[in-house]
């Protein structure tokens, strides 16, 4: 495997905010520290779960430099670069190789339907305008729900025939365990990823790499324990209860308000606009779920 680290539980880490919205860099870094403490390999910062596509390249490079400052391990950070205009992808992959982080995560450019070959040129452009600052290693994120762009396996091999050196893993964030299947078969140089608990014992009996997900924001113990014990069908069944949870809840938003909830600290549960908090009975019936699949956040 060309990135053989690149392996384990990845938090797509939530993002706080204080009042003003900006990014609450002190409560970012500490929320960072408690995964890499719950045994996470690596934190991936202004993902989709960290609200990166509302943020500008500006505040998240400015965040980057501020964890750092504050003495985070920036070697076990993997930041989302989640915009479909080059220039500041091409900014923001400088300002995560800056930073010391150890990868890039890059969404393709979203807004623009386009062909395969289009979506390469792109990637093309990207590696060509940074190559002369950084050879930061690049994971390829395939969201198709969201960007409308999908990995296929010809896409990957377009992109590897100029950039094999530079693109070391995938995020596969369909949900689809077949398509986490064919990618780390066809793939096995690369680190496959899943975005969905359910789907990371079927990827890690075929050669995947781990998955990097919002839900081990709250239940970090329980997927380390699920990716060392991938057979363990009463974990398997826990985190299935809690993911509908979630995805019933609003996604990023319930996991911000569990952490609000947990920590007694209601500053987690602020989300940028157009989102809104989880509250009221939402949040309720929510914690409820976690609380009927033996979730204790004490433990």
């Amino acid at each position: 495997m060309a990135a053989a680290d690149l392996r384990g539980v990845i938090t797509a880490s939530i993002t706080p905010f204080a009042d003003d919205f900006s990014v609450d860099v002190k409560r970012l870094a500490a929320h960072s520290a408690n995964l890499l403490a719950a045994g996470c390999s690596f934190v991936s910062t202004f993902g989709t779960t960290g609200e990166g596509a509302s943020l500008s390249t500006r505040e998240k490079v400015a965040a980057l430099n501020a964890i750092k400052a504050s003495g985070a391990d920036m070697s076990r950070q993997v930041p989302g670069v989640m915009t479909p205009t080059l220039d500041d992808a091409a900014e923001m992959i400088v300002g995560i190789a800056n930073a010391g982080c150890r990868a890039a995560l890059v969404l393709p450019p979203y807004y623009y339907g386009t062909s395969e070959a289009g979506i390469a040129g792109w990637y093309d452009a990207l590696i060509e305008r940074t190559k002369s600052a950084t050879q930061i290693d690049i994971l390829l994120y395939n969201i198709p729900q969201l960007s409308r762009i999908r990995f296929t396996a010809d896409l990957v091999k377009l992109i590897l025939s100029k950039h094999a050196s530079r693109i070391v893993g995938i995020k596969d964030s369909t949900g689809d365990a077949d398509n986490g299947v064919m990618l780390a078969k066809t793939f096995p140089d690369l680190s496959i990823f899943t975005g969905d608990d359910r789907v990371l014992p079927t990827l890690l009996a075929n050669g995947g790499a781990g998955m990097i997900g919002g839900m081990p924001n709250v239940f970090a113990k329980d997927l380390v324990a699920l990716y060392n014990d991938p057979k363990n069908s009463d974990l398997l069944a826990k985190q299935t209860t809690r993911i509908l949870a979630v995805d019933k809840g609003g996604s990023l938003v319930a996991l911000k308000a569990a952490l609000a909830q947990y920590s007694g600290d209601e500053n987690y549960a602020r989300v940028l606009p157009p989102l809104k908090p989880l509250e009221g009975q939402g949040r309720t019936d929510l914690l409820q779920t976690f609380a009927q699949s033996g979730f204790d956040a004490a433990a």
